[in-house]
């Protein structure tokens, strides 16, 4: 009987020591089966641009897994160099030059040529090469076509003190500075009134049209701003992709305003993080490389109305695209003196005339 008990015991043992093992077997397969993670900081696939990204990525079939994480580009900005010395993000897909010389000055950005770089304009190309163009977007106040010019409705705005009359009272949507979107806007009244003895030279003209601004702005500003366009607002904040693809999609018959000086232009980049882990700055530049090609370009420029930085994209695309660039005379831009004074003019609308 003992000796059967300890057969028993034996013959159980290798059982169970050989299931274990095909356990571990399989756990180090599926393990190894896993994708590594491209993880994507960006402030440009949000809303109905998501599911055009994802499916986009989807088609490309990476051997890692590509993962988006929005955010607005000045807080991407801040969060990529917070992380400066544990880097969380890979890649960091569009932003401005705001930001960009931002991540530069700080050494986040690993200097890359990506294969399209003799199709885009090398003027926008960041110091040593640490960033890149992929799209050219203009940034306008849009108002519905529908709701003012008529009778008792608001005029037509042809260039911002407009907005600042009493008929504009709760009538359009601003964005705050803290993204791109509104930085870029904010930005471009302020350089028109630039004054070496004004408050972070800017006089005190420029300063009260932005003060104006704020305070005739429907306050808070709409959740779903695409929507309220449609009837709860004349207007608002826009970038020019998103006037196509907004008026299209909502079926809203949208126009710009075209200041006298001219429309911010400004190139949404494309930079590889400096993560220190070969594998996955491999992987960066095997995404750039894909995202800012001429046939990628040309199908996220269709169905986002972004327009491509890509010369060979915009011209697969022509149409409104192509129209809206050629119809607008670009605004001209010191990007490095913004960019010196960004930070304190964001503080002082924050601290003085936020919402």
């Amino acid at each position: 009987m003992r000796k059967l008990l300890l057969m028993l015991g034996i013959v159980s043992t290798l059982i169970f020591i050989t299931a274990c093992s095909e356990e571990g077997k399989e756990a180090t397969e599926a393990k190894s089966d896993k994708k590594s993670e491209l993880v994507v900081y960006t402030n440009q696939i949000s809303g109905d641009r998501e599911e055009v990204a994802k499916s986009l990525v989807e088609e490309q079939n990476f051997d890692f897994e590509v993962v988006f994480v929005q955010a607005g580009g000045g807080e991407m900005k801040d969060r990529l160099i917070a992380e400066k010395n544990n880097p969380l993000a890979d890649v960091v897909l569009g932003g401005s030059p705001l930001e960009h010389l931002a991540l530069a000055e700080n050494n986040i950005l690993a200097p890359f040529t990506p294969i399209w770089a003799e199709d885009i304009d090398s003027s926008l190309v960041g110091p040593e090469n640490n960033y890149w163009p992929w799209a050219i977007d203009t940034v306008h106040y849009t108002y519905n076509k529908d709701l003012v010019g008529g009778n008792n409705q608001p005029p037509v705005p042809q260039d911002w003190p407009d907005l600042t009359k009493p008929e504009y009272k709760d009538q359009y949507y601003i964005f705050e500075p803290s993204g791109t979107t509104g930085a870029v806007l904010f930005a471009s009244m302020l350089v028109r009134y630039l004054d070496d003895n004004g408050e972070h030279g800017v006089s005190e003209e420029g300063w009260k049209l932005v003060k104006d601004i704020y305070a005739n702005a429907v306050n808070p500003t709409p959740q779903d701003w695409q929507e309220a366009l449609k009837e709860d607002v004349t207007g608002g904040f826009i970038w020019g992709g998103g006037v196509i693809s907004v008026a299209r999609d909502k079926n809203i018959e949208l126009d710009i305003m075209e200041p006298s000086v001219g429309t911010p232009f400004l190139p949404a980049l494309v930079g590889k993080i400096h993560t220190g882990n070969e594998e996955k700055m491999e992987n960066a530049e095997e995404f750039i490389n894909w995202w800012g090609s001429a046939d990628v370009q040309a199908t996220w420029g269709e169905k986002t109305g972004q327009a491509p930085a890509n010369k060979e994209a915009l011209e697969k695309i022509g149409g409104e695209i192509q129209a809206l660039l050629d119809r607008l005379e670009a605004q001209e831009l010191d990007w490095n003196y913004i960019y010196e004074h960004m930070d304190a003019w964001r503080e002082k609308m924050a601290l003085e005339y936020a919402q």
